[in-house]
């Protein structure tokens, strides 16, 4: 039996491969120095192209750390969602065990070290504040997608209204640091499990 494969054109494919090269090189630069020590010129030559080609990309410095994080985003999201399909049934487990999984990388992430850490960057820490709409609004979208695609098949009102909330305190806890993040990751549970259970007992209803 054949399967079908999406074809993802090529120019597409082309810039995914740049950005991924350009944002794997700023994490590498991260994990030896701070942001604020980092040039372009040098995220150009780690990720091996010309500094007029990273320019045309995210046209700033701002505009790839913004890029670093909507990806970071992303990929925290991807576990989210894995975590959430290992919870059938479970709506406290599942929001426990995603946010658990979601702290425990975030906190140890290079890019987030630089926001949350001892020696914040503030340029950074506005990507997750004043200009973090772009962020929340990722982050917020998928959730969503996430909630009423899943097992718990709750309306687009319920999971949205719910995705609008944990987002901002996830982001909240990782960038203020507060507290034992599994000790958040369990509060978020008992705090919006109620809430999940009964939006997945409406939709369940004959």
């Amino acid at each position: 039996m054949s399967t079908t494969r999406t074809r993802v054109p090529y120019h597409e494919a082309a810039r995914q491969l740049l950005r991924d090269s350009v944002l794997d090189g700023a994490r590498e630069l991260l994990t030896t120095k701070p942001w604020s020590e980092i040039t372009m010129a040098e995220v150009a030559a780690t990720a091996g192209m010309s500094r007029q080609t990273l320019y045309k990309e995210f046209r700033s410095r701002q505009g790839l750390a913004a890029g670093y994080l909507l990806r970071l985003v992303d990929q925290f999201l991807d576990s989210v969602e894995a975590e959430v399909s290992a919870h059938p049934g479970d709506a406290r487990g599942a929001i426990a065990s995603a946010f658990g999984v979601f702290f425990a990388e975030g906190t140890q992430d290079p890019m987030v070290l630089n926001i949350a850490g001892p020696r914040p960057q503030h340029d950074l820490l506005s990507l997750v504040t004043t200009e973090g709409q772009p962020i929340l609004e990722r982050a917020t979208e998928r959730l969503t997608e996430i909630f009423v695609g899943s097992w718990a098949n709750v309306s687009h009102h319920d999971a949205a209204i719910f995705s609008a909330c944990i987002v901002r305190l996830g982001i909240s806890h990782m960038t203020l640091t507060l507290g034992d993040p599994s000790r958040a990751a369990a509060d978020l549970g008992e705090l919006f499990g109620p809430f999940l259970d009964r939006a997945i007992s409406v939709e369940a209803r004959p």
